[in-house]
């Protein structure tokens, strides 16, 4: 199961967007874009799928919509050259549909829990072919959040059981985190299971990208 650091782009303009792409490329395979229309997050990002399609890179291209009922986008993001589409389990109407959708065009179709929703709401996607998860580790929307471990009120599963809990339940699926992953906290969560490390802070805040991301990939290497 291959290990993968993917940055994560969260960003007002398309101009941003396009800019932290052409930073990371050089270093990675896939890149992550955060999509946030307002209406399952408190805030607005970039999401505008017609700009996407004409930006030419070799990275491929993984897009996060936070949104809802993602049923009416995600044809538009498929279009724009989206090699796998993240949807939050929390606002899935019509699964059928989705997973149709991607299976057509050849794109992963990954299932998120945010970090208040128990992972048993990932279970029953197994039986329907999925084999990407995402556990999402900072609450939807805002950029710089701290990675949410759980085991309080608010919380009440901790992120590391709730990896190795699904990891037991899918041995061979991809299971993803994003939001706060740093050196550290990233090896913790390969540790429990994961294999694939969504980071923006902490490859676009301080240190120079590349030294950055191979700070990542030794945290998590075996």
């Amino acid at each position: 199961m291959n290990l993968e650091i993917i940055p994560a782009i969260n960003a007002e303009t398309f101009k941003e967007v396009e800019k932290k792409i052409r930073q990371v490329e050089p270093y990675v395979r896939w890149v992550h874009l955060d999509v946030a229309d307002g209406t399952f997050t408190p805030n607005t990002l970039w999401h505008n799928a017609a700009e996407l399609f004409v930006l030419k890179t070799n990275a491929l291209v993984e897009v996060h919509l936070m949104v809802e009922e993602p049923e009416k986008v995600i044809d538009a993001w498929i279009g724009a050259g989206a090699k796998r589409i993240i949807i939050q389990v929390e606002t899935i109407e019509d699964f059928t549909f989705l997973k149709s959708r991607c299976d057509q065009h050849k794109v992963f179709l990954m299932v998120s829990a945010a970090p208040q929703t128990s992972w048993q709401e990932l279970k029953p996607y197994a039986a329907k072919n999925v084999v990407s998860y995402q556990f999402l580790t900072v609450c939807p929307g805002l950029p710089g959040q701290s990675f949410i471990e759980g085991g309080t009120s608010e919380y009440p599963e901790n992120i590391f059981d709730k990896i190795k809990g699904l990891r037991a339940k899918c041995s061979y699926c991809d299971i993803e985190v994003d939001g706060g992953v740093r050196p550290g906290i990233a090896r913790r969560c390969r540790e429990a299971g994961a294999n694939l490390f969504a980071a923006a802070s902490a490859i676009f805040s301080g240190l120079e990208i590349k030294t950055a991301i191979d700070a990542l990939k030794n945290d998590v290497a075996l």
